[in-house]
C-alpha cells in the first residue's frame, strides 16, 4: 500500500511538473514577423517582402526536402530520429571531450535542444541554459513530431546576415527553392547555422568549403550518396553574394501584403503570362518615354472564373527617378474616358429604347452650358447607335444618356461592379459617359469579364441567368464552384441585369475595327482573332484606355502619367490599343460568342433609319433584333411625299390636279441633322423643292443648329481678353431659302446657302427669331453668362 502511495505521489509530482512546463513554454515558439511571399498558381515564387524587423524570414515550411533532412541530421544530430530530445551518448561524449581539452569544445546539443535555444532567443550558453534547453527539448518531443521539429529548426535557424530559415537561404544564395538544391548546395546550407558568418563573400571561403566537403564525405560513408556524386558535389563552387529575390509582380504583392502580411500567398497568376505581360508593358513604356509618358499598366484575366492571370501594375524599370513607377495604376481611380459607352448601349438595347442601328442625332448639343464634342470636332447629323459605339462618338452617346438618365445608368454601373461612383447624379450629369467619373482598371476589366461570362453562360443555362456571374476579378485561385446542373436551380433567374442579346449586339459592334486613327496592322490582327474591344481617352490626354474581351479572356491596358499630367496626342486607340493586341497575341485562339437566338426575333427594319420599318419604308432588311426591341416605334423619318408627274417638284392640290400627283416614300431628316448628314452620305436625297405656285407645307422648315432652345452660352474671349462674337448656325429644308435673323426683336442680318451669322450678345436671357422668305418662323430662348460666373 505504501509503495502504491509513493508511486501515486511520484506520478502526481511528475504531472504537476509537466503541467508547469506546459504553462511555462509558450504555444507560439517564434512570434517574430515573417516575410510576405507571393506564389503563382503553379507554385513558383513571384516575389517577397522583407519582414518588418528587417530580416528575410520566410514562413515556416511544412516539409523539408530529403537532401536537407539528410544533411542536417548527419551534421548536427546523427541520432535525431531515435532520442527523446536529449542524446545521452552525445552528452557523455561532449563531457569527456571538454574535460580532456580543459575547455568547452562541444555542447552535446540535439537538434531539438537547438530549436529550444532558437525559440528562447539564443541566450548566453551556460549550464543553467543547457538545463532549460534540455527540459524544453523533452517537452517539445511530446508535443511535436520529429518532422515538425526538424521543419521548425530549419525554418528559424540563422544562415548569415539577415537571412533566416533554409528556404530563405536557398533563394538568397542559390536563386531557387530548397527542393531543387543539389547535394553540395544542401550541404552548404546545413553547415551554416553552426557558423553563419562563413557565408560572407571573400571571407572564410576555405573553412566553409572544408566543412561542406567533410559533410559530403560523411554522407558518402553512410551510403547516402555514392562516390561519383561525392566527387561532383565537391567540385561545385560556393555561393557568392546574396542574390535578389524574384520580383515579378511587385504591385500585386504590395496590394495583397496589406491584406495578409507575413504569409505565403498563392495567387492566380500564370508565371509565363506574368513575365511576358510585364515585358510588353515595359517595352511600350520605353517607346512612349520620349513623349514624356512614363506609366503603363495591364492585366489579363480569365473571363470564365475572373482569375487574374497577369498583373502588371506599372512599369518595372527605373529611368529619370521613380516617375510614379511605384504606383499601382490598376487600383488607382482614373478618368474613364469612353470606356463606359458599351454599357449604355447594352442597357438601352436591353430596355428596348433603341435597336442596334437606330439613328441617333449627331448635331451640336448644349446642356446648360456643357457642349460635348466628338474627337474629330465634326458632326455627322445622325449615326446608327452601333456605329456610334464603333467610332466612339461623344455627342450621340450624350444624347443616349439623356434618354436613359444618369441616375439609372449609375445604378447599373454599380450593379456591374464599378466601386468608384461616390458622388450624386447631379455631380456627374451628362459627362458621366465621357469620362466625368473615375474608375479603376481593376473594376473596368472585371465588368467586361462579367459581360463576357453572362453571354457565354446563356446557352449553358438554357436561356436563364445566374446573378452570381456578375462579380469582380480575383487575384486568388477561384476554386471549384458548385455546378448548376438544372435550369430549375434556384440560383437561376429569367430577369437578367443585361440580356444576352443586348450584350451580344454590343460585342458585335465592339468587334468591328472602324476606329478613328485606325491602322492597317490591326486589320491583319482581325483576320487572326476576333475581339470585342473599346478604347477611351480622358480630357487633356491624361488617360489612354483599351479593354478587350473574348469568351475566355479579358485584357485591360492603361497608359498615361501617374502624376495626372496630360500629353498632347495621347489617346487610347493610339497608345493603349497596340499593347492590348500584343497581350492578346500571348493567349490561345478563342472562338466567338454564340448568338443568343432564343432572345432574337426576325424583324423588318428600315435600312436607312435602323428603326422597325413602317408601311412606307424602302428599302428594308429582315434582321435579327433583341426581342425587347419590339417596344421601339416604327421609323419616324419616312413619309409620303406628293410629287409632280415628272418628280421635279413637291406639289399639293392647290397647284396640281389630283390625277397628276405622284405619292412616293421619302427618307427625310430634320433640317439640322440633314445639314451634316448629307456631307457623309452621298446617297441621301434631299426633298425636291416645292413648286413655286403651291402653298407652303406646314412642317418645320427651319432648324437651329446652334444654339439650342434654353441653351446656356458663355461669353467668348480672345487672347487679348476682348469679347468675341458668337457664331449662330441654322439649317433650312430648302436650299434656296433665305433666313432673316432677329435677337430680342432687333434685326441682325440675312443669310443664304450657308446659314451662319456672327454677332455679339450681352449677358442675360434673349429671344432668337428666324424668319424665311415664306414667313416660316423658328423661335428659341437662350441665356448668355459671363465666363467668370
Amino acid at each position: 500500500m505504501q509503495r502504491v502511495r509513493r508511486y501515486t505521489l511520484f506520478l502526481l509530482l511528475l504531472f504537476l511538473l509537466w503541467g508547469g512546463v506546459y504553462l511555462w513554454i509558450p504555444r507560439t515558439l517564434f512570434p517574430a514577423p515573417c516575410s510576405t511571399l507571393l506564389y503563382s498558381s503553379e507554385g513558383e515564387l513571384l516575389g517577397a517582402r522583407i519582414a518588418p524587423d528587417g530580416q528575410w524570414r520566410f514562413p515556416a515550411t511544412e516539409t523539408l526536402p530529403q537532401k536537407l533532412t539528410a544533411c542536417l541530421t548527419t551534421y548536427e544530430d546523427k541520432r535525431f530520429f531515435y532520442h527523446p530530445g536529449i542524446d545521452p551518448a552525445a552528452v557523455v561524449r561532449a563531457l569527456l571531450l571538454n574535460v580532456k581539452a580543459g575547455k568547452v569544445m562541444s555542447g552535446g546539443s540535439t537538434l531539438t535542444m537547438q530549436l529550444a535555444r532558437l525559440a528562447r532567443g539564443n541566450r548566453r550558453r551556460n549550464l543553467y541554459e543547457k538545463g532549460v534547453e534540455a527540459l524544453w527539448a523533452l517537452f517539445l518531443e511530446t508535443t511535436h513530431s520529429k518532422a515538425e521539429i526538424l521543419n521548425l529548426y530549419a525554418s528559424h535557424a540563422p544562415f548569415g546576415g539577415n537571412v533566416v530559415g533554409v528556404e530563405t537561404a536557398a533563394w538568397r544564395y542559390f536563386g531557387r527553392n530548397a527542393a531543387e538544391l543539389s547535394w553540395a548546395e544542401s550541404a552548404t546550407l546545413a553547415v551554416l547555422p553552426n557558423s553563419p558568418a562563413l557565408i560572407h563573400p571573400g571571407k572564410n571561403r576555405e573553412r566553409l568549403r572544408t566543412k561542406r566537403n567533410r559533410l559530403l564525405l560523411a554522407l558518402k560513408d553512410k551510403g547516402v550518396i555514392d562516390g561519383t556524386e561525392y566527387g561532383l558535389a565537391c567540385m561545385e563552387p560556393l555561393p557568392d553574394a546574396p542574390l535578389p529575390l524574384p520580383d515579378e509582380a511587385p504591385h500585386l504583392l504590395e496590394r495583397l501584403a496589406k491584406r495578409s502580411p507575413g504569409v505565403r500567398i498563392v495567387s492566380s497568376l500564370n508565371v509565363r503570362l506574368q513575365k511576358q505581360a510585364q515585358d510588353i508593358v515595359d517595352r511600350y513604356a520605353r517607346a512612349y518615354h520620349s513623349n514624356h509618358i512614363y506609366n503603363m499598366a495591364a492585366l489579363i484575366a480569365d473571363a470564365e472564373t475572373g482569375e487574374v492571370l497577369a498583373y502588371a501594375g506599372n512599369v518595372s524599370f527605373r529611368t529619370d527617378g521613380q516617375r510614379g513607377a511605384d504606383v499601382d495604376i490598376i487600383t488607382a481611380p482614373r478618368s474613364t474616358g469612353s470606356i463606359l459607352k458599351p454599357f449604355l448601349f447594352a442597357a438601352m438595347l436591353h430596355d428596348g429604347l433603341i435597336l442596334p442601328s437606330t439613328l441617333i442625332p449627331d448635331v451640336p448639343l448644349n446642356i446648360n452650358g456643357y457642349m460635348p464634342q466628338n474627337y474629330t470636332k465634326t458632326f455627322h447629323g445622325a449615326v446608327p447607335a452601333g456605329r456610334a459605339i464603333e467610332r466612339s462618338l461623344n455627342v450621340p452617346l450624350v444624347r443616349m444618356l439623356s434618354l436613359y438618365k444618369t441616375g439609372r445608368f449609375m445604378s447599373l454601373l454599380k450593379n456591374w461592379g464599378m466601386t468608384t461612383l461616390r458622388f450624386s447624379e447631379e455631380h456627374y450629369g451628362a459627362s458621366l459617359i465621357l469620362g466625368g467619373a473615375e474608375g479603376t482598371l481593376w473594376d473596368m476589366a472585371g465588368m467586361y469579364a462579367s459581360m463576357a461570362r453572362t453571354l457565354s453562360h446563356y446557352r449553358r443555362y438554357n436561356g436563364r441567368y445566374n446573378p452570381e456571374d456578375i462579380h469582380p476579378l480575383t487575384p486568388y485561385p477561384a476554386g471549384e464552384a458548385e455546378p448548376i446542373l438544372s435550369v430549375a436551380d434556384r440560383r437561376l433567374t429569367g430577369r437578367p441585369a443585361l440580356s444576352a442579346a443586348s450584350i451580344w449586339f454590343t460585342f458585335e459592334a465592339m468587334s468591328n475595327l472602324s476606329r478613328p486613327e485606325e491602322e492597317a496592322d490591326w486589320q491583319q490582327f482581325e483576320s487572326m482573332k476576333r475581339i470585342a474591344w473599346k478604347t477611351g481617352t480622358s480630357y487633356g490626354g491624361r488617360d489612354g484606355w483599351a479593354i478587350g474581351a473574348t469568351p475566355h479572356y479579358v485584357v485591360g491596358v492603361w497608359v498615361g502619367n501617374a502624376s495626372g499630367e496630360g500629353r498632347p496626342g495621347l489617346t487610347g486607340v493610339g497608345y493603349a490599343a497596340p499593347a492590348l493586341f500584343d497581350l492578346f497575341s500571348l493567349l490561345p485562339r478563342d472562338k466567338w460568342f454564340d448568338a443568343p437566338y432564343d432572345e432574337l426575333e426576325e424583324t423588318v427594319v428600315c435600312r436607312s433609319s435602323g428603326y422597325k420599318a413602317s408601311a412606307i419604308c424602302s428599302p428594308v432588311d429582315t434582321l435579327h433584333i433583341p426581342r425587347s426591341g419590339n417596344q421601339t416605334g416604327n421609323c419616324p423619318y419616312h413619309r409620303l411625299v406628293h410629287l409632280s408627274a415628272d418628280g421635279r417638284f413637291r406639289v399639293n392640290s392647290s397647284c396640281e390636279s389630283t390625277g397628276q400627283i405622284i405619292a412616293r416614300p421619302w427618307f427625310v431628316l430634320p433640317p439640322a441633322q440633314e445639314y451634316y448628314y448629307r456631307n457623309y452620305n452621298m446617297d441621301y436625297l434631299p426633298l425636291p423643292p416645292i413648286k413655286p405656285e403651291c402653298e407652303q407645307e406646314q412642317s418645320r422648315q427651319i432648324d437651329l443648329i446652334y444654339p439650342e432652345h434654353n441653351a446656356v452660352l458663355y461669353l467668348p474671349k480672345g487672347f487679348t481678353g476682348e469679347q468675341e462674337k458668337f457664331i449662330f448656325r441654322a439649317a433650312h429644308a430648302r436650299r434656296e431659302a433665305g433666313i432673316y435673323w432677329h435677337i430680342d426683336g432687333l434685326y441682325v442680318g440675312e443669310t443664304r446657302d450657308n446659314h451662319q451669322i456672327a454677332c455679339r450678345v450681352e449677358a442675360g436671357k434673349h429671344l432668337l427669331t428666324l424668319v424665311d422668305s415664306w414667313g416660316n418662323q423658328r423661335r428659341i430662348q437662350f441665356e448668355v453668362r459671363s465666363a467668370d460666373r
